[in-house]
């Protein structure tokens, strides 16, 4: 084990060997028993995490840093319009763990309580409009009937692999970059019942379903099936994922009110942005006690790959269209009134 350990270390960029955490447990490791409790390359690489700030690299990071400044106009319209969010899911456990992208993260996920949300889809489109320029580099999509009934299909249509999704989002065209915003629900007291999780699973399908047969509008699909769950525009102590939130059926999480709000900023990158009021409590209830460790199997969602045809592998025409961009969307920030 000491020999694959040591064949690891000098794989290292020359940055992080030199790192005085990573050399100091390399040295620990070879001369001391006392740390077979290192049994794997990922118990190493996790102690690399830990110790370095590691960045992606490549068109990885190219997709982050576009990425960061659609977040920064998002930031810039919720804040026109007094509208709260927070970072969720993976850009929250990014900005706590490693103060900015989770390196293998390729999205930017964003939570937002419904009264705030609903005005977000409304004023969204009329901000983007209102921009120069900016209409024709972006898409948006809140899908309210099944893909076979639109006339058009785009990017994200191909990221989502024609799934039925009913919840926000935006992305920047060329190259492809995007972001989620997650709808939650406050949740009436007496709506925390022992069977509400298998509950919202069966609503969240069958809103699909009758929405595609057209028995159901969006709108009547959504109120018929909120009802059930006692959601409320009203502040309770607890919030949900909503039903409209997420598209795998399984992600049917409370949470405690006062974990979110008042809503408080963390350092993503090079700015601050929104997040949970008490993120150690709150990230457990998504990615369990061993949130600060990095996970066994890292998941993207192939958006390297996506941005890669769209320039044919050409390395330099994906250079300068990311370079353009992210000097297009930086301007407007800096910018933005």
């Amino acid at each position: 084990m000491v020999f694959v350990l040591s064949k690891l270390y000098q794989m290292l960029p020359e940055r992080i060997k030199n790192n005085q955490h990573i050399i100091e447990l390399v040295q620990k490791f070879n001369n001391n028993n006392k740390f077979k409790e290192i049994e794997s390359h990922y118990r190493m690489l996790d102690m690399i995490f830990a110790s370095c700030d590691i960045k992606a690299t490549g068109v990885m990071r190219q997709i982050q840093l576009l990425s960061l400044e659609l977040l920064r106009l998002f930031d810039n319209i919720c804040r026109k319009y007094n509208l709260e969010y927070w970072l969720d899911y993976g850009t929250l456990l990014g900005a706590v763990r490693h103060g900015g992208f989770v390196p293998w993260d390729d999205d930017i996920d964003i939570g937002m309580i419904r009264e705030d949300y609903e005005k977000l889809v409304e004023v969204f489109p009329k901000e983007i409009e209102q921009i120069d320029g900016l209409s024709e580099h972006i898409i948006i999509s809140k899908l309210t009937k099944p893909h076979t009934d639109l006339n058009n299909t785009n990017e994200l249509d191909a990221l989502n692999n024609n799934t039925f999704i009913l919840f926000f989002q935006c992305a920047y065209k060329k190259p492809f970059v995007h972001f989620d915003v997650f709808p939650k629900d406050y949740i009436e007291d007496d709506g925390l019942t022992e069977n509400r999780n298998n509950m919202q699973t069966e609503l969240q399908v069958e809103l699909r379903d009758k929405i595609s047969k057209g028995e159901w509008t969006f709108e009547e699909g959504l109120k018929e099936q909120n009802k059930k769950m006692k959601f409320t525009y009203e502040k309770t102590a607890q919030v949900s994922d909503a039903i409209d939130g997420l598209h795998n059926n399984i992600h049917n999480r409370i949470y405690k009110t006062e974990y979110i709000f008042p809503l408080s900023k963390i350092q993503f990158e090079d700015y601050e942005f929104m997040c949970p009021n008490d993120y150690e409590e709150y990230l457990p209830l998504i990615y369990g006690p061993e949130y600060m460790h990095i996970p066994h199997i890292a998941l993207d969602h192939n958006t390297t790959g996506f941005v890669k045809n769209q320039y044919n592998n050409v390395k330099k025409d994906i250079d300068y269209g990311f370079e353009e961009a992210i000097r297009f969307l930086k301007e407007i920030n800096d910018n933005f009134e």
